[in-house]
This record gives structure tokens, sequence and C-alpha cells, in this order.
């Protein structure tokens, strides 16, 4: 994709600004390997050659900030040291681009002991619902709860961050509160419009997520987001949070809405797993999974990507189903027998998807976790041209 001659090895600034150029989300750097980027249709190496570990060093320095200053000082000897202590960290950092930056969230990581960067570009606007293409419901349960617990499941690049800045978003432009984030590290930074808003970040401003969420109960707080469920105590903290009457927003890597449920039972022993049930039954609100698949354009070539969606809704059924212990697979059921309750799984949206002409009958397939499912539901549907 970029010749040799084009790159300067040493200076990150260059591979960014061919993120930019095509419209990249991630940046991949490891030792003794050519670059590489992620676009739409998955991951391509630039035809740069290899970087030698030092180069890779050299450019992690530039991402701790102003060399010289006794706030990079603080950041750089802070990172590595938890880089050599755990094998990886995660932080950002901002890039200068006119009168605004670029913010990017990045983890350094040791691979056969050698050192990797992984960069992903945040996106500078925070978006709608609409312009996310999620569906109705995400407003809807977002209007109608002022207490619960929300989870935002998916897989790694999913797009979690981006559908709780949008629903962070949206209550900061419609609603009067006070909102606490903690996260690891911050992604989208917010302006408060009708609401305060603090965002905390992990070794900036706290030790630990579980300490995090017990002190933010204490900060007059409406609404706390949790950048990641990670461990039991987070977990149980974050339940207990929503239980004294606050929205809590979070996420969690699972694949589909019932197995984010499971996951968030297998954190518990056994003798714990009653009263987690419980506490579920009564303060979970929704959990919302999603996908990124490969949007084709009207020329038949993936232009980006959308997400595909599947909605678990705590209603009286489902929380009865939480209450006696049942299955996930019976959670999964719900969920096909109750869409006019604003619940659907992943086989809705992707037929959904197919029907707007936004994926074709082949992404659907290959997105789809249940194919011989889809196929039924996709009978009868035709797009225009797309395959």
């Amino acid at each position: 994709m970029v010749e040799n001659k084009e790159v300067d090895k040493a200076n990150l600034l260059v591979y960014l600004s061919i993120v930019e150029r095509f419209n990249a989300s991630d940046l991949h750097l490891k030792s003794n390997c050519p670059v590489s980027i992620r676009v739409a249709d998955g991951i391509h190496n630039l035809d740069a050659g290899k970087l030698d570990e030092g180069t890779v060093f050299h450019m992690a320095e530039t991402t701790f900030g102003k060399k010289g200053t006794p706030e990079y000082e603080k950041r750089s000897n802070r990172l590595m040291e938890l880089y050599h202590k755990h094998g990886s960290v995660d932080y950002a950092f901002e890039v200068p681009k006119g009168n605004a930056t670029i913010r990017y969230r990045t983890q350094l990581y040791k691979s056969r002991g050698l050192m990797s960067i992984a960069i992903r570009k945040i996106r500078p606007d925070i978006p709608d619902f609409k312009q996310l293409n999620l569906p109705d419901i995400y407003e809807e349960t977002i209007t109608e709860n002022s207490k619960g617990i929300i989870v935002v499941g998916g897989e790694t690049g999913s797009g979690k961050s981006t559908t709780l800045a949008a629903m962070i978003n949206y209550i900061n432009n419609n609603e009067r509160k006070h909102i606490v984030t903690i996260e690891d590290p911050i992604e989208y930074q917010f302006l408060g419009t009708l609401c305060i808003i603090n965002q905390r970040e992990l070794g900036e401003d706290f030790d630990t997520f579980d300490y995090a969420l017990k002190a933010a109960v204490r900060e007059d707080p409406d609404v706390i987001l949790v950048g990641e469920m990670r461990d039991k105590e987070t977990i149980d903290s974050a339940i207990r949070a929503a239980e004294t009457g606050h929205l809590v927003l979070t996420t969690l890597h699972t694949g589909t809405a019932p197995s984010t449920f499971d996951r968030i039972l297998n954190y518990f022993p056994e003798d714990e797993k009653p009263g987690v049930r419980a506490n579920l039954a009564n303060n979970l609100i929704a959990i919302m999974n999603q996908m990124l698949v490969p949007m084709i354009g009207t020329d038949g070539k993936v232009c980006g990507r959308v997400p595909a969606t599947e909605v678990l809704i705590n209603n009286a059924a489902v929380r009865q189903y939480i209450e006696e212990g049942e299955s996930s697979s019976i959670l999964a059921d719900a969920i096909e027998k109750q869409k006019s309750a604003g619940m659907r799984n992943y086989n809705d949206s992707l037929v959904e998807l197919v029907q707007k002409d936004m994926i074709s009958h082949d992404v659907a397939k290959k997105a789809s976790l249940n194919s011989d499912q889809l196929i039924s539901k996709l009978k009868g549907i035709s797009t225009t041209g797309k395959g």
C-alpha cells in the first residue's frame, strides 16, 4: 500500500497519517514485523519493511508526552513500570491537528518478549444512535430508565466504547444530571452540556476499578460509566451501585447477550450465584451486544463497518428466568419470542441490514452465529445487486 521510500520508520506521525489516509481504525507496530493497519475489510501490511525493537520503543516514547518535562517523566516511569510488571499497559495520547486534536487509545505489550504497540483512533466526534445505525430501543432504554445497569457486550473492536459514548452524550444533551466515568484509559472526552461530567482514569485518578466505583457512589452521581467490568469485585460494585439508585453503564467482552449474562455469573462462586441472580433480576435493565460487519457500498465493495445488534430486555418474563436460574439457551429463546418488547437476536439484525441493502447475504451468513436460522429468515429477501 505504501512504498518504503515514503516512510520514515522512526516517525510515528507518518504512520498515523497513513491511518488517516486510509480511514483505518487501528495501527499495529510489532518488533521484527511489518507495520500493519486495520481497515474495513481486515488487516493489511504496509510495504515499509520490518521494525526493530529499538524503533518500536522510540515510537512508544513519543506517545508519553513532551520529553524533558516533569509530566513526561512521571507518565513514562508509571507506564513503563506497569509494562514491565504486567507485560502490557493501556493509555491514551493526543496528536494536534489544526485547531483540534486526535486522540488514540493505546496498548503497549510484550509479544515473545519483544515490544508491540496497538493504537486505535478514537473518533473526534461523538456519534448519536442513528449515526451508529443502532435500533430505537437503545434511545428508548436510556430515556425510560434512571436507575439500574445496562451492559454493552461484544468482542474486542466491536464498538462498545462508542455505543457507551453515544449513551452518555444522549443523557448529556437531554437531562440535568451528574455523570462520573471510570475508565482505562479515558477515550471519548465529554464537555458538559446540561450535565456535570467528571471523567476519572486508572493510574491517574484511582488505583483500582473496585475502589473507584465504591468512591463514585459518594460523589453524588446520577449516572456512572464503568469502561469495562474486568473482575468479580468490579462487577459486584457495579451491581451494588445500580442497586442504590444509580444508572450504571458498562461493557463486557462476550459474544452474545445470553453469554454475557453467563459470564457475569461465572465470576462468582456457586454459593454467591443465587444472590447475584437476585440482584440482577431486580437491577438489570438490558444487555445489548453488538458485532461490526463489513458494510457494502453501491459498487459492491466494502465501504465501512456497521453494527449488528442483539438486545435482551429485562422484562417480567426474563426476570423470572433469571430468578429461577434458567440456562442461557432459555434466555436466547426469550429473545426470539419477545420481539414486541424491543428484543432482537443477531439474525434479526442481520436480516434487517440485508433488507436495507447495507450488507450482502454472504456477509450476513458469515457473521451469523446460527446460519440455519438465518437462512430461513432470509428466504424471500432480495438486495439490489449485492449478492
